[in-house]
């Protein structure tokens, strides 16, 4: 299957989450992450599977922890889950992201229906505008190198 196998909503949660890769890492930096989503047909609910590879390190495993979106749901909700999946695995290769201004991490949720970032002190962005919003931070000055997606969708 290819990339554009994924509804168009997911298409565009994934281009957004992508640009917020691109900042407020600490502790290494995102070189590289290949992805591939999974569909449940009996529960109707897709999950974004992440291996991410710090610079100078070995790829992490192909995993997700985390709750899936159902497939037809709208962008934000979709992105939500992708941003709470890919968290996590970057988290399993010890590198912390999303780093707050304040530090601490950055949690995904839905403000008025958006996906947005929330810091510790409860300031939001919204999810995709970090590169635009993020101040010059004294961490690990973060590449992605490149992003690969694989893409496994089994429709029912």
């Amino acid at each position: 299957m290819t990339y554009s196998d994924l509804p168009d909503p997911w298409l565009s949660a994934l281009d957004r989450l992508s640009h917020d890769l691109l900042v407020r890492q600490y502790g290494g930096c995102i070189e590289h992450i290949d992805w591939v989503a999974e569909y449940d047909p009996e529960g109707g609910a897709g999950w974004l599977m992440s291996s991410v590879t710090i610079a100078g390190r070995r790829p992490g495993r192909l995993g997700c922890s985390g709750s899936g979106a159902p497939v037809d749901a709208d962008e934000e909700i979709i992105l939500v889950s992708m941003a709470d999946l890919v968290q996590n695995e970057v988290a399993d290769v010890c590198t912390a992201w999303l780093w707050g201004d304040e530090g601490g991490f950055m949690s995904s949720g839905l403000i008025g229906e958006v996906a947005m970032w929330k810091d510790r002190k409860g300031s939001t962005t919204r999810i995709g505008d970090l590169v635009r919003t993020t101040s010059t931070m004294a961490i690990d000055t973060p590449h992605v190198v490149s992003i690969s997606t694989n893409i496994d969708h089994r429709p029912a």
